[in-house]
Parts: structure tokens; C-alpha cells; sequence
């Protein structure tokens, strides 16, 4: 198969943006704490976009941003085994307590 085929047509070529609109430093300050969403709605505040702008332009960001990205997917997945857990002991406790009281 000769490489050309192998490529997109130039209408079909995705266009990426090289430089992602710069992000507000309050936002940057939050990402980096963890806060997400606090980010998206600073960059909302700031920009005046709506929600999906803002996500889009905090997604470039991180795009640019390896570490942080991967800091950021650490800690939600750390959020999610915290809530698995608690959610796990409450079933269990209450297991317990509706056997105990029966």
C-alpha cells in the first residue's frame, strides 16, 4: 500500500492548535491544586465562554502540560478508590446495624 494512501485528504486533515489560548493564573493555580472544576469556572468567569469552551480550553491546556495531566488523573483516581471504600464500610456498617437491630 504506497504511503499516500495511508494519509487523510487535506480537507479531512485535523487542524490542532499549536498555542491553546492562555489560561487565567487563578485556573493554572487550581489545576495544579487539583481543582478541576473550580478551573473550569474561572476560566468561564474570565473568558466569558460557556462550560464545554471552557473545558475545551482547560483540555489544551493539559494537553501542553504532561505532568500535570498526569498529577490530576492521580488524584481523581485516588478520589474514586476513597469513595469506593467509604462507600463499601457504609454498606457494610449498615449490613451490620439492620442485623444487629433485627
Amino acid at each position: 500500500m504506497p504511503h499516500s494512501s495511508l494519509q487523510l485528504p487535506s480537507a479531512e486533515t485535523p487542524i490542532t492548535d499549536l498555542h491553546p489560548p492562555a489560561l487565567p493564573p487563578a485556573a493554572v493555580a487550581a489545576l495544579w491544586r487539583g481543582q478541576v472544576i473550580d478551573a473550569v469556572t474561572l476560566v468561564r468567569m474570565e473568558q466569558q465562554v460557556d462550560v464545554q469552551e471552557a473545558n475545551n480550553s482547560i483540555e489544551a491546556y493539559l494537553r501542553t502540560q504532561p505532568a500535570l495531566k498526569h498529577r490530576i488523573e492521580h488524584a481523581q483516581a485516588d478520589a474514586r478508590e476513597g469513595l469506593f471504600r467509604w462507600t463499601l464500610f457504609l454498606v457494610i456498617g449498615g449490613l451490620g446495624l439492620a442485623y444487629v437491630l433485627m
